[in-house]
């Protein structure tokens, strides 16, 4: 034994054997030395996997097993995707005839002042610049409060997915109180605009205008989205936004968004009326 050791002890000891394995860490620790150990081990395994699953039947057995456990359970979660894809795109469906039949949004003729300001009395003008500037900062908050659900500056795929999936089901929780006063802000802007506006335009419908601020839920037609944004997108995005309304919290965040629309949208015909 001792002869064994010393013999051992001598090889270590002999610079041709330092030499050589300072220069196999030196491949090693190089870019394409560590690519070549990685290939063969990798080689290694398959080789030696193979081997096993070829000699040995106990270990043929529980590959077979496990393979065939994996592939249950892979066709059960395509057929659980499957029938969630489908009770979605019912459920946009509905949505979107439910929409279509009984819209919220009933589109008004463009609104006409019934008398002009007296010369050089801006006040009518400001004041309904200021109501728009409001409605825009409510908007500005919401956007910024849905950009921190989703901000990411991860550039790989599956960190992407993971935040958009969280952003989805449990982003906007935090922010409900936001929201909630996000949603009282417009509708009371809405009633305030429902007691103002037809003192000073005709074809502004004061019910209308109390219906949507006192509603829950009020979402924008597709009508509506292909009005606002003008291009080819304006179908995905509406769909989009029905997904997401499955939600409650994300109902409630496309209803803030659809009233601020409407406020500015009816605030901006005025101003251009006047």
């Amino acid at each position: 034994m001792g002869g064994t050791w010393d013999a051992v002890l001598k090889v270590l000891r002999d610079p041709l054997f330092a030499v050589g394995l300072s220069i196999f860490l030196a491949i090693l620790a190089s870019r394409v030395g560590g690519c070549v150990v990685r290939l063969l081990l990798v080689a290694g395994s398959a080789a030696a996997f193979i081997w096993l699953l070829v000699r040995f039947e106990p270990f043929e057995n529980v590959v077979v097993a496990l393979v065939s456990v994996l592939g249950t359970l892979l066709v059960v979660l395509a057929i659980c995707l499957a029938v969630i894809a489908v009770v979605a795109i019912f459920a946009v469906h509905a949505m979107h005839r439910r929409s279509t039949t009984v819209p919220l949004h009933i589109p008004v003729s463009r609104p006409v002042p019934t008398s002009r300001p007296p010369s050089g009395d801006h006040s009518v003008a400001d004041r309904l610049e200021a109501r728009r500037d409001h409605v825009l900062a409510l908007e500005t908050h919401l956007g910024d409060i849905v950009e921190s659900v989703f901000d990411t500056d991860s550039d790989r795929i599956t960190q992407l997915i993971g935040t958009v999936t969280t952003g989805y089901f449990s982003g906007l929780t935090a922010h409900l109180p936001d929201l909630r006063q996000l949603n009282h802000e417009i509708d009371a802007a809405l009633t305030a605009l429902a007691a103002e506006l037809p003192r000073h335009f005709t074809g502004i419908d004061e019910h209308r205008l109390h219906a949507i601020a006192a509603a829950r839920t009020y979402l924008m037609t597709k009508a509506d989205w292909d009005a606002w944004l003008d291009s080819h997108s304006a179908g995905f995005a509406y769909l989009a936004v029905r997904l997401l309304c499955l939600r409650r919290d994300w109902r409630l965040a496309a209803t803030i968004v659809s009233k601020c629309h409407y406020a500015h949208t009816l605030l901006d015909d005025c101003l251009y009326a006047l």
